[in-house]
């Protein structure tokens, strides 16, 4: 006879997708949208390792955001 759990979801799933959509959100608007008084600042955008750095990890978060909102749905 197959025993039956119930299991209680937490929030730490989706409490973390969160955190990391807006993470993504910010680095994915710092790297492919910077600020105006920050390219006159520092002209050497297109060759700066530092945008390819937010660009990267916008994709890293976003990816892992939608991972720990996958986790949250299922595991509820």
């Amino acid at each position: 006879m197959a025993r039956k759990f119930h299991v209680e979801g937490t929030k730490s799933f989706l409490i973390a997708a969160l955190i990391l959509a807006i993470l993504s959100v910010w680095h994915v608007w710092d790297g492919w949208f910077p600020r105006e008084s920050w390219l006159e600042k520092y002209p050497d955008y297109p060759n700066d390792w530092f945008y390819t750095y937010n660009r990267v990890m916008g994709v890293i978060f976003g990816i892992a955001a939608v991972v720990c909102a996958y986790i949250h749905k299922v595991v509820k």
